[in-house]
């Protein structure tokens, strides 16, 4: 079963680990940060916002994965950065993670809307986020660090009452 937990900043050195890629990296956090790799204490910067909150996701107390989710006003939610173990990506774990999350959302912090980002070569995410109940609401262009511009759309989940 997977449970989440509260990220720490022992965490950071972990998670920069599954991060291998680094042309994903310039993806997710073009936004947020300057070079790559980051340090730890880089990374750990991110949750030193107030309205984000970082979660290790583990099955049976073994570390799976990481995610965050960003407080974006009265019960609603964006999730992102959301990383599967790169040892243990293709066994559904990224689908256990985000489950297991909108159930936190829902239960948890009273979540009435829940949104996230998906790049658009990311076809598979997509399906499985409509699977999930999650449903298209936007398209967005944003410019990446050293040129270029990265192409995302947003889904929304609404909890049914």
């Amino acid at each position: 079963m997977i449970t989440l937990r509260p990220f720490t900043d022992n965490d950071a050195s972990m998670l920069l680990g599954w991060i291998k890629d680094e042309k994903a990296f310039w993806l997710w956090c073009s936004d947020r940060f300057k070079s790559y790799p980051l340090s730890p204490e880089e990374f750990c910067l991110i949750y030193k916002d107030p309205s984000m909150q970082g979660y290790i996701a583990q099955d049976d107390g073994q570390d799976i994965g990481h995610l965050f989710m960003q407080t974006l006003g009265q019960n609603k939610y964006k999730f992102g950065l959301i990383i599967v173990d790169s040892a243990k990506r293709g066994c559904g774990y990224g689908r256990k993670m985000l489950e297991c999350a909108i159930f936190f959302a829902k239960e948890k912090l009273n979540a009435k809307t829940i949104t996230l980002c998906v790049f658009d070569e990311n076809v598979s995410a997509y399906e499985l986020y409509k699977k999930l109940g999650f449903e298209k609401t936007g398209n967005y262009t944003e410019p990446v660090l050293f040129g270029g511009q990265k192409k995302y759309f947003e889904m929304e989940y609404t909890a049914k009452e």
